[in-house]
């Protein structure tokens, strides 16, 4: 089988590429930008995987990927994905995912293949939602609450769109917090991991932080891949499904549990500039629908992200 996945550099791309390498004997093509980082994926020497230089802002390499790739199957992870930065450029953040997930499908949809697209959506379509509407479910308004999220909106209906217009074999995917190595210190609780990892080196305990009200309910990305490969091989195409952990905590909590587990004595420092000017608090799924579906369940605990984390950056700090 011949598997195209875009945004293969990235945290999640890159644990997709390592399950289906070792699961799996099918070729992978994976897309990268020109002088991409590609650090996420070093530790790859096997013949099945082979990277494409492609943007999703240039159709043409797209189609070309397409061609090259000749997929049965797509997984489709490329975006602007930081919430924070689409604050600072809007506009690219709306022209990569919305316009750059357009210009892949329709590169599909004109080519002679016909795979099975799990196309990668967020909870944070959802935005804020109201206490009553506790868990979200696949059928709660979407409120998006940032540039990022509403990129992600656009994204999401027109995955729907191919399907309802032209019978592409997507499955839409609303994914809520997902943790593990190779997750960019970008995002608060691996930054929290890396200031931790990097304190204890250099003798500076203090961590920064933002927003610690919000609440989430995560999950370990062994089992987010997990749930994304079971997509790929059913055929539930048109389905929207909100995909997640059984475990919830403040980001607070998740901070106080990675300080825990230092013999430092960290303090914790409010740090204004990571405030966003809106922000989302109540992320808490109902993935009843998918469970059901796919007979899946989370394996990994909070604990075992918090864990990863540290380990991950410990190593690298």
């Amino acid at each position: 089988m011949r598997i195209l996945i875009t945004g293969a550099t990235g945290f999640v791309g890159s644990h997709m590429v390592d399950y289906i390498l070792n699961n799996t004997q099918d070729k992978i093509y994976a897309t990268k930008r020109w002088m991409e980082d590609t650090t996420n994926l070093n530790h790859i020497s096997d013949e099945r995987f082979e990277f494409i230089d492609c943007d999703l802002l240039d159709g043409l390499s797209i189609k070309r990927a397409v061609e090259i790739s000749k997929p049965d199957k797509v997984f489709h992870f490329a975006a602007q994905s930081f919430p924070e930065v689409s604050f600072k450029t809007p506009v690219i953040t709306l022209q990569t995912n919305t316009i750059g997930t357009t210009h892949l499908f329709e590169s599909i949809k004109e080519s002679e293949y016909n795979p099975v697209i799990v196309s990668v959506s967020t909870s944070e379509v959802y935005g804020m939602p109201k206490e009553d509407e506790i868990p979200i479910k696949e059928t709660n308004p979407i409120r998006a609450a940032n540039p990022y999220s509403i990129s992600k909106v656009g994204h999401d209906l027109m995955s729907q769109y191919y399907f309802n217009a032209y019978g592409m074999k997507i499955i839409t995917t609303r994914m809520f917090s997902h943790e593990g190595a190779r997750r960019g210190k970008e995002f608060a609780v691996s930054s929290f991991a890396y200031q931790i990892a990097k304190g204890e080196k250099s003798g500076d305990y203090i961590v920064k932080h933002g927003n610690l009200d919000s609440v989430r309910t995560y999950s370990h990305i062994d089992d987010a891949i997990e749930a994304y490969w079971l997509c790929s091989e059913s055929d539930k195409y048109g389905e929207v499904y909100n995909i997640g952990g059984s475990e919830t905590c403040k980001v607070g909590d998740a901070l106080d549990s990675m300080i825990e587990k230092s013999d430092k004595p960290f303090v914790k420092v409010l740090d204004e500039e990571r405030l966003r000017p809106t922000d989302i608090t109540l992320q808490i799924p109902s993935t009843t629908k998918f469970r059901t579906d796919f007979n899946w369940k989370p394996k990994k605990t909070m604990d075992d992200i918090w864990n990863d984390l540290l380990n991950y950056w410990r190593e690298r700090v």
